[in-house]
C-alpha cells in the first residue's frame, strides 16, 4: 500500500486545477478518440461536471490524487441508474505519466471501490488499449468479490463491468 497517496475532494477552488489536468487526459486520449481541440487550442472542458459538483444534491464526486505533496492525477466518480438501481461509476481515473508504474491507480481503486461495501460500475473505452490492459490486470490482482461484464453494454464504445456485487468470498466471473 502506498501510504503517501491521498484523495482530496475537489472544491470550487480546484476547478482550474481539475480543468488543466483534464486537458492532459484529453490530449492522451485524442490518439484513439479523435477528439479535436477548439479554436482556442483546448479540448472540451469539465464545466458541466464541475457544475454538477456544486449542486446541492450532487451525484458526482471529483478527487485530486496526490503523491505526497504533489498532484499526481484525478478521479471522477458519477452515479448511474443501472437495472433500476443507483450505482457508483468510476468514470475517469487519470495519473500523470511521471507517476505511472508506482501503483497509484491501484491504490486509488483500493481506497474507493475496494473500500466500499457496494457494487461499482467500471467503464473502459474499447479503443483505449492501455486502460483495457490495466483493468484486465486489476481484475486478476485485486480481491474483487465479483467481476461481471455487462453484455450488451449500455454504450457500444465501452466495455462495462460491475464489480463487488456479491458478498466477500463469492465466486468470481473473470472477463
Amino acid at each position: 500500500m502506498l501510504a503517501s497517496i491521498t484523495l482530496t475532494p475537489v472544491s470550487p477552488a480546484d476547478a482550474e486545477l481539475l480543468d488543466n489536468l483534464w486537458q492532459f487526459y484529453e490530449l492522451e486520449s485524442s490518439a484513439w478518440s479523435a477528439e479535436d481541440i477548439d479554436p482556442c487550442g483546448r479540448f472540451n472542458s469539465l464545466s458541466d461536471f464541475l457544475d454538477r459538483l456544486r449542486a446541492p444534491d450532487a451525484v458526482a464526486e471529483g478527487y485530486v490524487i496526490r503523491h505526497g505533496e504533489y498532484v499526481a492525477g484525478f478521479l471522477l466518480v458519477g452515479l448511474q441508474q443501472l437495472q433500476e438501481r443507483a450505482i457508483k461509476e468510476l468514470a475517469d481515473l487519470y495519473v500523470l505519466p511521471k507517476y505511472r508504474g508506482l501503483g497509484i491507480a491501484t491504490e486509488v481503486i483500493r481506497q474507493t471501490v475496494m473500500a466500499s461495501d457496494r457494487p461499482w460500475l467500471i467503464g473502459v473505452f474499447r479503443l483505449d488499449v492501455h486502460a483495457q490492459r490495466f483493468w484486465e490486470r486489476a481484475f486478476q490482482r485485486l480481491p474483487f468479490t465479483s467481476v461481471r461484464e455487462l453484455l450488451p453494454p449500455a454504450y457500444p464504445d465501452l466495455r462495462e463491468f460491475i464489480v463487488n456485487e456479491g458478498p466477500a468470498g463469492a465466486a468470481r466471473h473473470e472477463p
